[in-house]
C-alpha cells in the first residue's frame, strides 16, 4: 500500500471503526487468558522489581499486533512488551494512527490467579484518542468507547458518579512499585487523600481502576509513573463517560509523564489539592 492508499484508508478508519478492531484484538487476546487462567504460573521473568512479564504476556501482545495491524495496514503499534521496532512516539507532532496496547494489564494478579487483570487497547491519532477498549476475561466485563461517542460496558452506556465530595468518596491507587525507593514519599500522599475520603481501594490494575471510575464504581484514580500503555484505553472511557483526567497539576502532562490523576470530575480539584504533588512524580523524588 502506497502513501496515498495508506492516507485514503486512514481517512476511512473513524472511531466506530476502530472500536471495532479494537473490541476483536481484545476479545482474542481476552479468550488466550482466559484458557491460561487455569494454570497460570509458568515461566516469567522481572523486567524490574516487582514488574514481571509472562510467556502470557507476549503471545497475548502478539495476537493484539496481528489483529489490529490486519484492520489498519501501516499504523505505528506499541505494546508493553518490546516489538523490536522503532515506534513513533505518539504526541500532537505525529498525527498518525497508532495502536496502545498492554496485553496483560495485572500481570502479577494473573499469576496469582486474583482476578483483576485486564488487555488494554486505545487507537490514537498524535495525542487525541480515537477508540479504547479495556476487557477483563475473567468476569467477562468489556469496558469500551469511541470519541464522541460515550462509554460502554458489555454494550450497555455507563457514566461517572455523581459524587461531588471528597470525603464520601471512595477511590482507588496504586503503589510505585517501579520505584520502591519512593514509597515513603508516596505514602506521605496517600495518608493526606486518606484521611480526606471515605476509602482507598488498589487492585494493581490501572486500566481496571480507570474503567471502575469511568462505571461509577469509583469517584476516583491516582497514580504515578505509569507507562501510556497502562493508562491510555482507561482515560477516553473516563472521559466518554463524563469524567475529567489530568496529571496532578490539572494540564494533559499525564500523556507524556504517566503521572494520572482520574475522576467523575466533581472532586477533581479537591483530589488534587489533597493530593498537593503539582509536579507528580518529580514532587515526590524531591520530598
Amino acid at each position: 500500500m502506497d502513501s496515498a492508499q495508506l492516507s485514503h484508508h486512514e481517512d476511512h478508519l473513524t472511531p466506530r471503526t476502530l472500536l471495532v478492531a479494537a473490541l476483536e484484538a481484545a476479545g482474542t487476546c481476552g479468550s488466550l487468558l482466559r484458557e491460561a487462567w487455569a494454570h497460570p504460573r509458568g515461566a516469567y521473568e522481572e523486567k524490574a522489581p516487582g514488574d514481571l512479564v509472562s510467556e502470557v504476556d507476549r503471545e497475548s501482545q502478539r495476537l493484539a499486533r496481528d489483529t489490529l495491524l490486519g484492520h489498519t495496514p501501516g499504523a505505528a503499534f506499541l505494546g508493553e512488551e518490546e516489538t523490536g521496532e522503532d515506534v513513533p512516539a505518539p504526541g500532537p507532532h505525529n498525527g498518525g494512527l497508532i495502536w496502545i496496547v498492554d496485553p496483560l494489564d495485572g500481570t502479577a494478579n494473573f499469576l496469582h490467579r486474583f482476578p483483576m487483570f485486564a488487555v488494554s487497547v486505545a487507537a490514537a491519532r498524535g495525542d487525541r484518542l480515537q477508540a479504547a477498549v479495556v476487557y477483563n476475561p475473567v468476569t467477562d466485563e468489556c469496558f469500551a468507547a469511541a470519541a464522541g461517542e460515550g462509554a460502554t460496558l458489555n454494550g450497555h452506556s455507563i457514566r461517572v458518579s455523581g459524587e461531588e465530595r471528597l470525603d464520601h468518596s471512595l477511590l482507588a491507587t496504586g503503589w510505585p512499585f517501579r520505584r520502591k525507593e519512593l514509597l515513603g514519599p508516596y505514602l506521605k500522599v496517600l495518608q493526606r487523600v486518606f484521611m480526606g475520603c471515605q476509602g482507598v481501594r488498589r487492585a494493581g490494575a490501572a486500566s481496571l481502576d480507570l474503567a471502575y471510575t469511568a462505571a461509577g464504581r469509583l469517584d476516583g484514580y491516582w497514580e504515578y509513573g505509569l507507562k501510556l500503555w497502562d493508562v491510555a484505553a482507561g482515560a477516553l472511557i473516563v472521559r466518554e463517560a463524563g469524567g475529567r483526567v489530568t496529571d496532578f497539576g490539572g494540564t494533559e502532562g499525564w500523556w507524556r509523564s504517566g503521572d494520572i490523576v482520574a475522576t467523575n470530575g466533581r472532586i477533581h480539584n479537591t483530589l488534587l489539592e489533597a493530593a498537593a504533588t503539582p509536579g507528580g512524580l518529580t514532587d515526590l523524588v524531591g520530598e
